[in-house]
């Protein structure tokens, strides 16, 4: 039986059998670790990087919406630098979730695209690097 990542209730209640499942699910240790993202945005305006996060809401919430497996993506503003950001993006299983479904999408393609400009017009640097889990 396929267990559900995200509740159809409300997170943590204690009377639901999904969150109960969902909760036993993820203290299952997986054969395969999580396949984790780390990217880093740097831009040179503020004007850029009000552009990048208007497009990065609409995918964030398809993400969230559409891509169970997708265990985590979460855009981080640096309190110090409003022109850093961060993107936290955590993955059940990488060919599976991260390159099938995510990476292929018509919502992220589209989402590419426009940080593709970005880039082309030097608006910003990206950084990034993949981990996986270090399981004990």
């Amino acid at each position: 039986m396929d267990v559900p990542l995200v509740c159809t209730c409300s997170p943590g209640n204690p009377g639901c059998d999904e969150c109960a499942a969902a909760v036993a699910a993820s203290k299952t240790p997986s054969s395969t670790p999580a396949f984790n993202l780390l990217v880093q945005l740097t831009f040179i305006d503020t004007s850029s990087a009000q552009m990048f996060v208007s497009s990065f809401e609409p995918l964030a919430k398809y993400v969230k919406e559409n891509e169970p497996n997708t265990l985590m993506y979460q855009l981080m503003q640096s309190d110090k630098n409003p022109l850093l950001y961060n993107i936290i993006e955590r993955y059940a299983d990488k060919e599976r979730d991260y390159l099938g479904t995510h990476k292929s999408s018509d919502e992220f393609q589209s989402f590419r695209a426009i940080l593709g400009d970005l880039q082309t017009l030097s608006k910003v640097k990206i950084a990034g690097e993949s981990y996986v889990d270090v399981v004990f």
